[in-house]
């Protein structure tokens, strides 16, 4: 048979392995032919067609059992080319029984490097599928690891604020009671007094200030009227006089005057202004005073 053209370097490593332990084993038994007669009854094998790995002074199965080297599916190199002479001159001293002859022709040789061959890139690919699901269960694990972290981190933050939260509540309630404890004298207060007295004094005092307001306004029209007719008989009578004529300085003071008498009646009308915004809000609080009794009395 032909030897194939190419040869994997798994191939090469097998062959060539199992050429230096062939060297080894013809070089120890030419080199000591009397010890070789000695472990057989025969010291020649009859010639196989093609190249024979076994004579009758030892058989590859008594080879491969102290070697470490083995034709079966199992088979694996277990040392150097020094370990494999040290192999041979072992067997040589094993037993003087006559084993059957074995032989391997380069064919069959080639099948079993083949076949170690095929089952070696199978237990490389389980290797390498159990190693990218075992690196993917690794990565998966680093990335719930990092998740936890998160999540725990989380979880502090969201402690912490739950405590912030609980100080605030107290808080709140401590001034809830406080201010409980504030409007329990008025509440006390408002129950003794009589609630139209309270009603009546406030409609007294508006009416008053409504008065008194009124009472002003007049007043100070009638102050402004009594002011312009003043001016106007004082600018008649003091049409050509010099200005520094005396007469002529008193009315100029009089204008000032009259120009404050104006300036008072503006700010009296906002002063006015305010008093009824006033008064608005002082009966919408007593309104909304009176539906709270209501609500809380009956």
């Amino acid at each position: 048979t032909s030897k194939p053209n190419y040869l994997s370097p798994k191939q090469t490593l097998i062959i060539y392995s199992f050429q230096s332990y062939i060297f080894n084993f013809i070089t120890y038994r030419y080199t000591f032919p009397s010890l070789a007669k000695t472990t057989a009854p025969t010291t020649t094998a009859e010639a196989a067609p093609a190249f024979s790995l076994g004579s009758a002074a030892t058989s590859a199965a008594s080879i491969a059992s102290t070697s470490g080297f083995s034709l079966t599916s199992n088979t694996s190199i277990g040392s150097t080319s020094t370990g494999l002479a040290t192999s041979v001159a072992t067997t040589t001293a094993v037993s003087s029984s006559t084993l059957p002859t074995t032989g391997m022709n380069f064919r069959q040789l080639e099948e079993t490097i083949n076949k170690w061959t095929v089952e070696l890139e199978e237990q490389e690919k389980i290797y390498l599928n159990q190693a990218t699901q075992v690196n993917a269960w690794d990565r998966m694990l680093i990335k719930n690891g990092e998740k936890i972290t998160q999540l725990n981190d989380s979880l502090e933050r969201v402690k912490l604020e739950q405590q912030h939260l609980e100080h605030e509540i107290d808080f709140i309630l401590a001034q809830q009671k406080e201010l409980e404890d504030l409007l329990l004298p008025l509440e006390q207060h408002v129950d003794q007094t009589p609630t139209l007295s309270v009603q009546h004094h406030a409609d007294l005092e508006r009416e008053h200030t409504y008065q008194l307001a009124e009472n002003i306004d007049a007043q100070m029209k009638r102050m402004a009227e009594d002011l312009k007719e003043i001016i106007d008989h004082v600018n008649t009578s003091n049409n050509n006089q010099d200005n520094t004529d005396p007469v002529y300085q008193v009315g100029k003071i009089l204008n000032a005057h009259m120009d404050s008498l104006q300036w008072i009646e503006q700010n009296t009308n906002l002063v006015q202004r305010k008093l009824e915004e006033v008064s608005q809000l002082y009966e919408v609080r007593r309104k909304d005073q009176e539906r709270r009794f209501r609500l809380a009395y009956e």
